[in-house]
């Protein structure tokens, strides 16, 4: 009976678990089939996964063509020609060069689509199919869309149903069309290798009001769609007080995005010298507007010999914006004078107006460079926190300004950097992922006690075992390091990692493996903490994994931010019509393959 149900196309889509019940290989769902019946399969794929019984449905009618299409029976010779890829006619290839720039010029792509690898691959795959059929939107939007989602989000799930421990970011946005949506990616560490894996697992319209009640209840469903509500270590998020309440009500440790603070701080200091930033704000508006302005400004920048860059306009919602417009203001400076004294004299600064935004830059450059660093996705990035809040410290308190506004701009960076940081060591997320870093290990706790605090903690939530190091032989591999990752705040560090740096010593005589850590050496800072854990893992199986669910935690909720800009691509002016559940669609491919 077994054998003879499973000839039938809606098996291809579920695993048998046992005589009476089958695995979905989308969702992962058991359903019954008890007595032979596959009622249930057809169903389920009817109800939760319509690409699928399409699929098979168009599989069913493949083959009854196959079975009524005459075969040619008999040996058939391959002349050698046939192995052989002959270039295309010279007015053929034409043909279709012609064709390609129509079909950007009258679909408004972009010149680039014929750089893209996967545009390059499409050509490729269709130019060895003679026979492809082309799809009809409705199927491509009804069927293989769905199909792909499916597919991707049965992977994803088998991933995360591995991972010991789940970090959320989250973040909102309004397109175009005034629609709103809320996004939610989920970053986990791969125990099998080690790696960080972050996958979009939402982006969905969101009608109903921004309370907070009503987004914990979206991420509370988002959670269990996706079955992580016991494994959920922390939610990041901007410090939107509706979003904040969402997470305190969810019961769910909060991690405020780091980058957004720091926006918050600098946007807060900026206001010292905003006659200053308006008056750039008015140069590069001009020069926006006026062609002949550009014109002659370019001209001057050809005649002085300085690099051809246009000028930057700053966003007010992003700080390092106006950390760019001033940078980019400083090496123009020269061309802009020339250019605004014959043209609008009136929006040149003055002296003073140019020493202070000369003096500015130095004093910014540090906060740039961490916003940068931390926003990346695919490194560990928590535990440098506690690290950086100390080094932009130290940067302000090295220096002395001359003019009074900017020295009214880094006390304010002071009293804020203390308000919203003062208390990171006494977070037991910042404190035990830095401890559980090999690069820091606590080194940079301000405050002795609340280090000890944290050890001690550790070393209660993790079961020591007594390790016989006679059966564990281990070399200490050598580290590659990122060269190009020397930023200028992290100098304090790297000078004293020179000076603290110790031999390991993997044989002492330490009985818990939370001393034994401690005793090894430091690695480098631009090295990968994940590559020295899996190199461990069985030198300190208990640590180990709890390293898990501290490492994968985020620093900033940047990885959501990034979503949105692509889900701006897709929901473009011309793009506009595209229902929500498309935009879902094209969102989680376009994240996840």
């Amino acid at each position: 009976m077994a054998s003879k149900r499973k000839h039938s196309k809606v098996w291809n889509f579920f695993d048998s678990v046992d005589e009476k019940s089958a695995k979905c290989k989308y969702c992962k769902t058991v359903l019954s089939v008890a007595g032979g019946s596959q009622g249930n399969l057809s169903r389920h794929l009817k109800n939760k996964h319509p690409a699928a019984l399409e699929e098979t449905k168009r599989q069913t009618n493949e083959s009854r063509q196959e079975a009524n299409t005459p075969q040619i029976i008999g040996p058939q010779q391959q002349v050698i020609t046939s192995f052989i890829q002959r270039p295309p006619a010279a007015g053929k290839a034409e043909k279709i060069d012609r064709q390609l720039v129509r079909m950007i010029a009258k679909g408004h792509h972009a010149l680039r689509i014929v750089e893209e690898p996967d545009f390059k691959q499409l050509i490729d795959d269709v130019s060895n199919c003679p026979g492809y059929k082309m799809l009809t939107r409705k199927t491509l939007s009804n069927v293989l869309l769905p199909k792909l989602r499916d597919e991707i989000v049965g992977s994803v799930k088998e991933k995360m149903e591995l991972a010991s421990a789940v970090c959320l970011t989250t973040d909102c946005w309004t397109s175009l069309a005034n629609e709103s949506y809320i996004a939610v990616t989920a970053h986990f560490i791969e125990s099998e290798a080690t790696v960080m894996s972050s996958h979009m697992i939402a982006c969905e319209a969101f009608v109903e009001q921004h309370s907070g009640q009503n987004l914990c209840a979206f991420l509370q469903k988002i959670a269990e769609r996706w079955s992580i509500e016991n494994k959920i270590s922390a939610v990041v998020s901007d410090n939107a007080a509706n979003i904040v309440n969402a997470i305190k009500t969810g019961n769910w440790p909060h991690i405020p995005c780091f980058a957004h603070s720091l926006n918050l701080i600098v946007q807060k200091g900026l206001r010292e010298i905003s006659v200053v930033q308006n008056k750039v704000k008015f140069i590069v508006e001009f020069f926006n507007r006026s062609t002949f302005g550009l014109k002659k400004v370019k001209s001057t920048q050809t005649q002085l010999n300085l690099p051809d860059l246009k000028l930057i306009q700053d966003v007010s919602t992003r700080w390092n914006s106006t950390f760019k417009m001033l940078e980019r203001l400083v090496v123009l400076k020269d061309a802009l004078i020339l250019t605004l004294s014959t043209l609008r004299s009136e929006l040149n600064l003055s002296q003073n107006e140019w020493a202070i935004v000369e003096e500015l830059l130095p004093i910014l450059k540090p906060f740039m460079e961490v916003t940068e660093e931390i926003s990346a996705e695919k490194n560990v990035t928590l535990s440098k926190v506690i690290v950086l809040a100390i080094l932009l410290q130290n940067c302000l308190n090295n220096k002395t300004p001359k003019d009074k506004c900017v020295a009214a701009l880094v006390a304010v960076l002071k009293a804020e950097m203390n308000r919203r940081f003062c208390k990171l060591e006494s977070n037991e997320l910042y404190a035990e992922s830095n401890i559980l870093d090999p690069r820091f290990k606590g080194r940079w706790f301000k405050s002795k006690e609340e280090y000890e605090k944290a050890v001690c903690n550790l070393k209660r939530k993790v079961t020591p075992i007594r390790l016989n190091s006679e059966n564990y032989e281990f070399e200490s591999p050598a580290f590659k390091t990122n060269s190009a990752n020397q930023s200028s705040v992290w100098c304090d560090f790297d000078s004293e990692f020179k000076n603290t740096t110790k031999a390991a010593n993997t044989t002492g005589s330490a009985e818990k493996e939370m001393e034994k850590y401690l005793e090894e050496e430091f690695i480098p800072r631009t090295a990968d903490p994940l590559v020295w854990w899996e190199q461990r893992k069985k030198l300190y199986p208990h640590l180990y994994s709890y390293s898990l669910k501290r490492l994968c935690l985020m620093a900033t909720s940047v990885p959501c931010e990034h979503l949105f800009s692509s889900a701006g691509e897709i929901i473009r002016k011309r793009r506009m019509l595209l229902k929500p559940n498309k935009v879902e669609n094209l969102m989680f491919l376009h994240s996840n393959m």
